[in-house]
């Protein structure tokens, strides 16, 4: 892969609100590894939270197939350090975009969110931050805190200066 865009961030720092305008703004596929999980427990069902991991991980594994194929995509996950590797396989030169917020307002926005049914949100801890940190994909790393307005032109603009780089 030439060039890649990495969506991270830990649960509900706003990925795929982010990631669904900037895929439109830098006119790359979007791979997000929730639309995959989604559509996989609508055509296999839903079970509890070992079917949900089960499913994570097919997702994940359909995420990775799709993005070898593409010569430039945006990614979209609650990606964490057993990624790195697979995410610097596809791409020299990752260009990353981490989502964050306070804790607080992250765990808020946790339990106001409606989401798949096939998640069972309400069986995970609560408090989780295993993806609180950038991934070290040795790229170009762009922090945004998404409780403010976020300027998706701006981070869109920052990404094409990021990929012209690579070019």
């Amino acid at each position: 892969m030439k060039a890649l865009v990495v969506v991270s961030g830990p649960v509900a720092s706003g990925k795929t609100s982010l990631a669904v305008p900037l895929a439109e703004r830098l006119d790359l596929p979007l791979l997000a590894k929730d639309t995959v999980k989604e559509a996989l427990f609508d055509a296999l069902g839903t079970g509890g939270e070992d079917w949900s991991e089960r499913l994570g991980a097919a997702a994940y594994a359909v995420l990775w197939a799709l993005a070898a194929r593409f010569p430039a995509a945006l990614l979209e996950a609650n990606f964490g350090a057993r990624d790195v590797e697979r995410l610097r396989s596809l791409c020299d030169r990752p260009v990353q975009v981490h989502c964050t917020g306070p804790p607080a307002e992250l765990e808020r926005r946790f339990e106001a969110r409606e989401r798949h049914p096939g998640h069972v949100d309400d069986e995970y801890p609560r408090g989780r931050t295993d993806q609180a940190r950038p991934l070290e994909l040795g790229g170009p790393l762009l922090v945004v805190d998404t409780t403010a307005d976020v300027d998706v032109d701006a981070v869109a603009a920052w990404v094409s200066e990021q990929l012209s780089e690579v070019a």
